[in-house]
């Protein structure tokens, strides 16, 4: 039987007792408490509407070489997400008819209380190659130990896991590399690669790429893990981002010297059941 510790209680609390902003509302809406109301309608849209929301973004990027990638990250099924949210993106992959989906980690979050298998079933149903590496929430930092269950269960339902291996696509190498925070991302790899291999980097942590000199760069770095900040109240998200380094990696396209690395903002959330002006995403990435 799975332990309720008082963290996951106090997450529970909150996830099911935002509820009560409903009644709430109305009781401002009687007293005419304008501020009050505002709050109320700001908390009920990042709690209730955005997270439901689950945006496409199309981005051309010139490596060089062509290809047409789905990227998504941080789906973290558990305690906020269940099977759906998995099942509908999937569905938004299936229409965009790409190449290969890509997926930059972080699929769980405290799932002591689900079946994974049922959670991520829906990968069974995809007919196109998956490829993907974990993250920190996957592997115990922070995070229940799932690692070995997690694993066998996405490989049986169709998802190659490649952190610190390498496949060919069509021409292209594709090289994952595993946690940052676990320690699991193995950087000299880079060295076993040149420019004519057309290397595209899948990792969780965009600050892996801090690691990189002195090996060889990649073409193309596709990470996760930063959820563009989750909610972005202004001036104060970006200090809120679980990053080190003076680049403060956030979500899209950078450009850093010779370097091009693509920051999925993530499908899920974790510690507040909330995002506020950066709903869920799925990018499509059009390389050329």
């Amino acid at each position: 039987m799975e332990i309720l510790t008082p963290i996951l209680a106090l997450k529970l609390c909150i996830y099911y007792g935002s509820w009560l902003v409903f009644p709430l509302l109305y009781w401002f809406i009687k007293k005419r408490w304008i501020l009050l109301l505002i709050l109320s309608l700001l908390f009920i849209y990042a709690r209730f509407i955005e997270p439901k929301i689950l945006l496409v973004n199309h981005t051309q990027i010139n490596t060089g070489f062509k290809a047409r990638y789905a990227l998504i990250s941080d789906i973290h099924l558990g305690i906020y997400n269940d099977a759906s949210i998995l099942e509908r993106t999937l569905a938004k992959v299936k229409e965009a008819k790409v190449d290969a989906l890509l997926i930059a980690g972080d699929f769980t979050y405290e799932p002591q209380f689900d079946d994974m298998r049922k959670l991520f079933a829906s990968f069974a149903k995809m007919k196109i190659p998956m490829y993907a590496v974990l993250g920190n929430h996957d592997c115990q930092r922070p995070g229940p130990s799932i690692r070995k269950e997690l694993e066998e269960i996405l490989t049986e339902f169709g998802v190659h896991l490649i952190s610190n291996k390498a496949v060919k696509l069509n021409g292209i190498t594709l090289l994952g590399l595993g946690s940052h925070w676990a320690r699991d991302d193995d950087v000299s790899l880079l060295d076993y690669y040149s420019k004519e291999d057309n290397l595209i980097v899948l990792t969780h942590n965009p600050d892996t790429t801090l690691d990189y000199m002195p090996y060889h760069y990649p073409d193309l770095t596709l990470a996760g893990h930063t959820h563009g900040g989750q909610v972005r109240i202004p001036y104060l998200y970006p200090k809120m981002i679980p990053v080190r380094g003076d680049i403060l990696w956030d979500q899209g396209l950078y450009h850093i010297e010779d370097e091009k690395v693509f920051v999925s903002s993530g499908i899920g959330e974790i510690g507040l059941p909330l995002r506020f002006l950066i709903p869920p995403s799925i990018d499509i990435l059009e390389l050329y």
